[in-house]
């Protein structure tokens, strides 16, 4: 989309926009980003790029968030000089609104291209539809990278997809980092309220409530994926519990913050039109608020009955009713960090209750009778929740438990076999269920339908049907076998199973629309029963409880710390298990804690192992327990305090470690002297083509520069490909002078061994057979994995220290890992130590240099 596009749309004698010029610009390239308060609030994302601004316009926002992929609509292009602009554009214009700029700074490729400017690269990668650059603006900082959605309707939708790095932050929404009363900020809150109005008499207007919901794609794009239950073996009592009803229904996420009423299922698929008379229904309420509950259609009997339910084409108007059992966000809030007793509370006065949407009751403590109510009412089950739990967004949680005296289970119809007699359409059903993640054959489902659902199904299975067989064996069936890709989920009742796994007496349900096949991989079988956990510390074994880790804290609650999936597996290529690293850091936990002690904690969260996706999590936000220590501290490029977790007993280092941190990585500095380190770190960076006698060499190199400078300096492995050099400095000196001090005694490094070493940080610049003396991680809130730390590499290599007399060619990298560093450090003790005493003397030292 060109400049002439945008003068165009543009009547210059009416709007202060520039007229659209070319211009050439030889310095950094520029970036900008524009709050616009048009027909709608959007953020117009500009890049500079063969002399214009290449320009995106994104509906919510740029997000630091790596899980958030902002939608860009990729617009025509703007002149160079439009990044100074800001000011009202009038009514009539395109674009007719106020702007303003929300950021700014420079840009340049990810992957630079030697003899080839950064513009040049980055119109080459416009051209290829897949950006990647890094911003050096006031908010935006670090790597992003820009996609096009391919075969997308209009033809210019993107992704802008912000990329895990030290800038990256969870839960990041633009709108809190806006000028306050600006423009663009009076003429949004000038808008029309969006508070739900009661129930409009107009059948019309009703209508256009829930109209918009109706009219989109069968599967919402943006939808709020629900907190899930694990399965609970038998009923039990706890005064810390509460038990509901377990509907036999659908699970729905009704959110009514905006004009039109949204209703959806657990995956996003959109409900309003097939549940209309539940949207409806939810018109009576009276506040902006997200609900959860299961909708529940009733028999002849009165009773939830889920096949009924599978009948909603044929009878819309269904005797059925949206049970309500959370609130998720009220009046402009989320109430997600609320304990559940806190919200069912606010639920219940927020919720209007008519003929359909009902608020769902609970009964403390007494599960036992309760179930036994249940089982007399013939219903499917009841739910056991923790009355303190918090609600978390798509996590299947052992807070929340499953447990049901009828046995039905979700499974996926894998094929089904030829009618006979007088059936028509199909005769059974073939079922295929998961166990460690393979599919597996469980049996046939030949009962459950009538005619009209045997001919239905059979419509909806021929875009499925195969020749292959989705089995790696393929099963004897009673009949000749029509094959279907293994994509649609039914829920079955049986009576028991086999050894084998096979379902005695299934009978089909219904289809379950609102799961898909990554639900039943993720789905759980059953609870763990273990008592306690043992924590092998050498030849010592400590237990501690499943539940908690028991400690106290001066005024708070002692700690208690639920371990999870202690048998998942971390390190594949060696089994070694979240249960394993846990035992590990307990064991060595007088060790490493005195360099951990007081310090901010950069956390590095690996939930599934080192194969698994990982993220930054700096923001302890509100989910931290009160008996870990917090700091809050302000970050100029995020504009906000971001509160840092402090790891100072072997109960916290439990809880990082249930939280997934595989290393540890505190700052320089204390929390009592935050901008004065008490050490100097060197870190030695291996490039692709260097060995670790390189890095020896090297390693060796500084030493003699230290002993030049009468410093006595701490070795230790890196636990990856790199060394790691410390300096103590016991809080003497201010961060810049310590970072400056390490970049001198790196210059002089680097003149030893010129050919073997660089100061170059890019790794696009720097030749791949150069060591990088990195001294920047000296500044101000870096991190480095601490000592004795384990690090997120194959076989869980460790963090050791050296004494220098070890450092020789033909040492490993990964020399020392999980199972064999506890029994060296207990019988070398803390080499490190040291490194938190007495300090150098910085200006004896810089004269000891000076006479070299």
């Amino acid at each position: 989309m060109s400049l002439e596009d945008y003068n165009k749309k543009r009547k210059f004698g009416e709007t202060p926009e520039p007229e659209g010029e070319k211009v050439e610009n030889s310095g950094k390239l520029i970036f900008v980003i524009q709050r616009h308060s048009a027909t709608r609030l959007h953020y117009d994302f500009r890049l500079e790029m063969d002399g214009v601004l290449k320009s995106w316009a994104i509906p919510k926002g740029p997000s630091l968030d790596p899980a958030d992929k902002r939608l860009a609509m990729m617009t025509e292009d703007h002149p160079y000089d439009y990044k100074d602009f800001e000011g009202t554009i009038p009514e009539g214009n395109y674009g007719g609104g106020e702007v303003e700029i929300w950021d700014s700074g420079t840009y340049e490729p990810l992957e630079k291209v030697e003899g080839k400017t950064d513009d040049l690269i980055m119109r080459h990668e416009l051209h290829k539809e897949s950006l990647k650059f890094v911003l050096h603006g006031k908010k935006l900082k670090g790597e992003f990278a820009l996609v096009k959605i391919k075969n997308s309707k209009d033809g210019n939708a993107w992704l802008l997809i912000k990329h895990k790095d030290d800038f990256a932050q969870k839960n990041y929404n633009s709108e809190d980092h806006v000028p306050p009363k600006s423009k663009v900020t009076l003429r949004e809150e000038a808008r029309p309220s969006k508070k739900r109005s009661k129930k409009t008499s107009s059948s019309e207007k009703t209508f256009k409530n829930y109209a918009p919901a109706l009219s989109g794609e069968r599967k919402l794009k943006d939808f709020i994926t629900p907190m899930l239950a694990k399965v609970g073996k038998k009923p039990f009592n706890d005064k810390e519990w509460v038990f509901e009803i377990k509907w036999d229904g659908y699970r729905a996420i009704s959110d009514l913050r905006e004009d039109s009423i949204k209703l959806y299922s657990r995956n996003g698929l959109n409900y309003a039109e097939k549940f209309s008379k539940i949207v409806k229904a939810l018109e009576d309420q009276k506040f902006p608020m997200v609900l959860d509950g299961e909708i529940v259609a009733f028999n002849a009997d009165g009773k939830p009955d889920f096949q009924t339910l599978q009948k909603i084409d044929e009878n819309p108007d269904l005797a059925m009713t949206f049970q309500v059992f959370d609130l998720l966000w009220l009046n402009g809030h989320s109430t997600e960090s609320l304990t559940l007793i806190e919200r069912k509370e606010l639920l219940k006065e927020a919720l209007v209750e008519n003929e359909v949407v009902k608020y769902c009751e609970h009964i403390p403590e007494h599960g036992k009778d309760f179930f036994d109510q249940i089982k007399k009412m013939e219903l499917e089950g009841m739910m056991a929740k923790k009355a303190d739990s918090n609600y978390s967004e798509g996590v299947r949680s052992s807070d929340w438990l499953k447990i049901k005296f009828q046995n039905t289970e979700d499974v996926l119809i894998c094929g089904f076999t030829d009618p006979k007699g007088s059936r028509k359409n199909f005769g059974a059903l073939i079922l295929g269920t998961f166990i460690d993640d393979q599919l597996q054959y469980c049996g046939h489902a030949g009962t459950g339908f009538n005619d009209e659902s045997l001919k239905k199904l059979h419509e909806i299975f021929k875009p499925f049907i195969t020749e292959k067989c989705p089995f790696e064996e393929i099963p004897k069936t009673n009949g000749p076998a029509t094959w279907l890709k293994p994509e649609l989920v039914c829920e079955i009742k049986y009576t028991e199973k086999t050894k084998d796994g096979i379902f005695r007496h299934p009978v089909f349900m219904g289809l379950r629309e609102d799961k898909e096949v990554e639900n039943l991989k993720n789905e759980d079988t059953e609870e763990s029963e273990s008592d306690s956990i043992p924590i092998s510390s050498g030849k010592k074994q400590t237990k501690i409880s499943t539940e908690i880790i028991s400690g106290k804290k001066k005024g708070v609650a002692k700690p208690t710390i639920k371990l999870t999936n202690r048998d998942k597996i971390y390190f594949p290529e060696s089994d070694i298990t979240k249960g394993d690293l846990i035992d590990y850091y307990q064991s060595v936990a007088k060790y490493i804690l005195p360099h951990l002690k007081n310090r901010p904690q950069s956390l590095n969260r690996f939930p599934n192992g080192i194969n698994g996706l990982s993220f930054y999590h700096k923001d302890a936000g509100d989910d931290a327990p009160d008996w870990i220590d917090k700091i809050g501290i302000f970050s100029e490029s995020n504009e906000k305090e971001i509160h840092y977790l402090i790891c100072n007993t072997a109960n916290d280092l439990a809880y990082l470690n249930n939280l997934g941190c595989i290393d540890l990585n505190p700052w320089n500095s204390t929390i009592q002297n935050l901008d004065q380190p008490d050490w100097l770190a060197l870190d030695l960076d291996p490039s692709d083509d260097n060995t670790f006698d390189h890095v020896i060499e090297t390693a060796l190199a500084v030493k003699e520069v230290l002993d030049s400078a009468k410093i006595k300096g701490y070795c230790k492995t890196s636990g990856s490909s790199g060394i790691h050099i410390y300096i103590p400095m016991n809080a003497k000196y201010e961060v810049e002078q310590v970072k400056n001090f390490a970049h001198l005694l790196m210059q002089k490094v680097q003149k030893k061994l010129p050919d073997l070493t660089t100061l170059e940080r890019s790794l696009k610049k720097r030749s791949k057979e150069k060591i990088y003396l990195d001294y920047l991680q000296n500044r101000s809130g870096q991190t480095l994995a601490s000592v004795y730390s384990v690090r997120p590499k194959p076989f869980a290599p460790v963090s050791m220290p050296l004494n220098w007399d070890e450092l020789k060619f033909g040492l490993k990298a990964t020399e020392f890992n999980i199972t064999n560093s506890l029994e060296r450090i207990e019988k070398k003790g803390d080499l490190f130590k040291p490194v938190l005493g007495k300090g150098i003397d910085m200006l004896k030292s810089l004269e000891n240099l000076s006479e070299t």
